[in-house]
């Protein structure tokens, strides 16, 4: 099946890494087409849409042409039930008489239109290339993620990763099911996400306070995981216990005592052996890396304001 995802401008490359990486996690790829914000994916697999977070929403792909060609393509269309027709520009303004003159070709071809509740929302995405056309399946609620805003938490730190950015990120693990470690947990944003998506985890962090807090939010929103209080240098695990790990590492001025090379160092050795073969660690950064002890598979920027840039950076633990 072809779909058609609308992803979110708030970062292009980071929303296409998510929705590919959750696509091999839950089926085969056979296939993608990306342009602006429109990613078409030739996909055969168990849906995964509910997981998203930078995705605003999801068709299944009827066809594309060129913006002069859409009147006689509809020309084309037949549907069962009653339709609907909205059109969105994705980088190039929309005619607003789009989505009537649209409508009217399959009104006098007798489909019933209903621009209130139809059986068939017909999504129109056009860019500067080309258009595309499919029926909606899914659209993201965004309310969701306001209402897990930070501030909104029992337990609150500044400069804290904010939840849908928490979704896509913990998404780049590909997991499907299993137990995700955070050894840096903090507020718990992660582990948050993680849990509210049914994945298994455990968090960590050297501080007390932070682990009480962690824990606190955790209760919250009646999620259920360990939080423990460790060392990340010195994680009290086995080896290869955990299908995922993600964690955003503390700024070096946030470190207290121990130093950024002795955190780095020792902590990116013991999530190399934490981490199951052929796994995926996600680690967070404010700036770049030198020596990583796990192949590298992708590197995302993410620009949060004028003095902090984001490196998110995927790890695959192979030989």
């Amino acid at each position: 099946m072809k779909l058609i995802f609308l992803l979110s401008g708030e970062n292009v490359e980071l929303a296409k890494a998510e929705v590919l990486s959750l696509a091999k996690a839950f089926g085969e790829i056979n296939g993608y087409e990306f342009y602006e914000r429109i990613l078409i994916l030739d996909f055969l697999g168990d849906q995964f849409f509910e997981r998203l977070a930078l995705c605003h929403e999801v068709s299944e792909f009827l066809l594309s042409c060129h913006y002069e060609d859409l009147r006689n393509e509809f020309e084309k269309l037949s549907f069962e039930g009653s339709i609907c027709v909205r059109a969105s520009g994705v980088g190039v303004k929309s005619d607003q008489e789009l989505e009537r003159k649209l409508g009217a070709i399959l009104w006098r071809k007798g489909i019933k239109v209903d621009l209130k509740n139809p059986e068939n929302l017909i999504r129109v995405y056009i860019t500067p290339k080309k258009c595309y056309v499919g029926l909606l399946r899914f659209r993201q609620e965004k309310k969701q993620f306001l209402e897990r805003l930070p501030n909104k938490r029992p337990f609150f730190m500044p400069i804290v990763i904010l939840p849908k950015m928490s979704r896509a990120i913990v998404n780049l693990t590909s997991l499907r099911k299993g137990l995700i470690l955070d050894p840096m947990c903090g507020t718990g944003s992660f582990l948050i996400e993680a849990g509210l998506m049914g994945l298994e985890f455990c968090g960590m962090d050297y501080y007390r306070d932070i682990v009480c807090g962690c824990r606190k939010n955790i209760e919250f929103y009646n999620l259920k995981g360990e939080i423990i209080q460790a060392d990340a240098r010195e994680m009290p695990f086995k080896d290869h216990s955990f299908d995922a790990i993600v964690t955003d590492y503390p700024y070096f001025k946030a470190t207290r005592s121990r130093t950024k090379e002795d955190l780095y160092s020792k902590s990116l050795e013991e999530i190399s052996r934490v981490l199951k073969r052929d796994a995926k660690a996600v680690v967070v950064t404010n700036f770049d890396l030198d020596r990583i002890p796990l192949r590298l598979s992708m590197k995302i920027y993410h620009r949060v304001h004028g003095s902090l840039t984001r490196r998110i950076y995927v790890l695959h633990n192979s030989d």
